[in-house]
């Protein structure tokens, strides 16, 4: 059973709860959900007080697999540890339940570029739960390579955290996405795959968005069986970590077995280039990082492997590479914006 452990106030744009009037959520919600929160408050141009949205910190039972990345590659949820996994969900004060995203962060863990993202669709009427797949198996980061989890831990996280939006009085969790950045780009897709639902008691969502995601060098077996709504990889023709061209060749092999997939190009931006917090730099290089842009493996009898030498593929394998690029890029970040949110409404409305 999923629980809502606590909740804590937040207002958009972040600002403390005691700065500022704070209301009871109006309570057309049924008594069933574990507690209330309240909401933001600001003035409009005639001083009246304006709900704007309320931001549950939220915990989610999930599990911890064994095994780090894809070894093993799906391994069964009773081979796991139960946890629970933390997340922060943003809903805006409207007057019926809200449609819902599912946010899977990159590897660096949750920061502000997620935080950005939940503030600009709940804007539209949109609410965000942020997951943090992190804290809870305790692992700060993933992009060194230092530390991993299991690459199937979070998308677990996400099946179970659409559960919790289901039963949330406030939000339509019938209507419900997924979108990820680079490692949660790759949670986002294979969220989407008929196998992972099977295997983790998932179910399908209206759509499967990946921004410049960390897995298109890796071909799955079953990988064009998808369920759920269309699929969409939005990528910078400039990104050098995670490069475009393998995922416009997944893309071509959904499309060509009848699955609704389309890259999003961008063109001259890097990874990262929708997060705001990078603006300061210009173009950033972390000599660190772990790159995947030379490799290309592959699933054999359920076992990812680096054909070039024929064993288990991983960040020692030979093709691996440290070192990439990443930089903001407002004309993408505000193209991706439009095409995300118009996106959603489209899928939402059928």
């Amino acid at each position: 059973m999923l629980r809502l452990v606590h909740l804590l106030c937040l207002v958009l744009p972040v600002v403390a709860c005691t700065s500022g009037a704070s209301l009871d959520v109006p309570s057309s919600a049924e008594d069933s959900w574990p507690a209330r929160s309240s909401t933001s408050v600001t003035s409009d141009p005639d001083g009246q007080a304006v709900l704007e949205s309320v931001v549950e910190q939220v915990t989610i039972e999930s599990v911890r697999l064994p095994g780090r990345l894809w070894d093993p590659l799906l391994p069964p949820l009773a081979d796991g540890v139960e946890i629970m996994v933390g997340g922060s969900l943003t809903i805006p004060v409207v007057e019926e339940p809200a449609p819902a995203v599912i946010i899977a962060h990159g590897c660096g863990g949750p920061g502000r570029s997620e935080r950005d993202w939940a503030t600009e669709l709940s804007d539209h009427g949109i609410a965000v739960l942020v997951l943090d797949s992190f804290g809870a198996r305790g692992v700060a980061e993933v992009c060194s390579g230092r530390e991993t989890i299991n690459v199937a831990d979070p998308v677990v996280d996400v099946y179970r955290a659409a559960e919790l939006l289901r039963d949330h009085p406030r939000v339509d969790g019938d209507r419900v996405a997924v979108t990820g950045f680079s490692f949660g780009g790759r949670t986002a897709l294979w969220s989407a795959l008929a196998r992972f639902q099977d295997a983790y008691g998932g179910r399908p969502f209206d759509a499967y968005v990946a921004f410049y995601p960390s897995t298109c060098f890796i071909r799955l077996e079953g990988e064009t069986e998808v369920v759920g709504g269309p699929i969409r990889i939005l990528h910078g023709t400039a990104d050098d970590w995670t490069p475009i061209e393998p995922c416009q060749e997944l893309v071509n092999r959904l499309d060509s077995a009848g699955v609704d997939a389309a890259v999003i190009r961008y063109d001259g931006a890097y990874h990262g280039f929708d997060n705001q917090s990078l603006a300061w730099g210009g173009l950033h290089f972390s000599p660190n990082l772990v790159s995947p842009r030379n490799c290309s493996f592959v699933e054999e009898g359920g076992v990812v492997i680096d054909p070039d030498i024929g064993t288990v593929a991983g960040v020692d394998s030979p093709c691996v590479e440290r070192g990439a690029r990443y930089a903001y890029d407002a004309d993408a970040r505000e193209a991706a914006e439009r095409y995300l949110i118009g996106l959603l409404l489209e899928v939402f409305e059928r």
